[in-house]
């Protein structure tokens, strides 16, 4: 699962920025996953998460999205994509998974040195790690750095960087706040890794 790992921006503003994503895998172990599955969006949902979607139903949290629906349209392949913006909440969950052995792959993206202190508090090994090696090629094609901070939160590419421009200008102008735009640019992350609370913060420095 790479889509989370080519967030763009200052070093600082991932210090609250975890992204989650649990899913069986097809072929190997998906037949009879979704009590687990269901199980794991429970744990996520008892917490608390800053956001999250589903890329089946196409929605998230800041479309309204209702938990107990999600969870009784859950089968074996359905995937668990959300993101955090409180550290203590990305424990608890993989403390509480680990307790109860729900054995499905968990991803968890983030910066290293953080997510590495997690996996250590919480007594879990990682498998493996993924790191991006930025983006190549024809670079001068794409939107300005400031843009990409929330165009690249959603590792589907949904959030377009006009909509970015649109609402950085509107807040910048006066005629919308931090919050509400972060929120609209939210809601065409299906997936559910668009950290809201992150955007907010960006566009409350601008």
């Amino acid at each position: 699962m790479t889509h989370s790992l080519h967030r763009v921006g200052p070093e600082e503003s991932f210090t609250e920025d975890f992204v989650f994503i649990s899913r069986p895998a097809m072929g190997i172990n998906h037949v009879g996953c979704t009590p687990k599955v269901q199980r794991t969006l429970e744990l996520i949902f008892e917490e608390g998460p800053t956001n999250l979607g589903s890329l089946t139903t196409q929605e998230n949290l800041t479309l309204g999205l209702d938990p107990q629906a999600l969870i009784a349209k859950t089968e074996d392949n359905s995937p668990v994509m959300c993101v955090f913006h409180e550290r203590e909440k990305i424990v608890h969950v993989l403390k509480r998974l680990k307790e109860e052995e729900i054995g499905l792959s968990v991803v968890v993206t983030g910066l290293v040195d953080q997510v590495q202190a997690i996996c250590e508090e919480v007594g879990l090994k990682p498998h493996s790690a993924g790191i991006s090696l930025g983006v190549h090629g024809a670079t001068d094609l794409l939107p300005e750095e400031d843009v990409m901070c929330f165009t690249t939160m959603c590792g589907h590419g949904m959030i377009a960087a006009g909509l970015v421009r649109q609402v950085k200008k509107a807040v910048a102008d006066g005629q919308m706040t931090p919050r509400g735009a972060s929120e609209i640019l939210a809601k065409p992350c299906y997936c559910g890794i668009f950290n809201q609370k992150r955007a907010e913060k960006l566009l409350a420095q601008e």
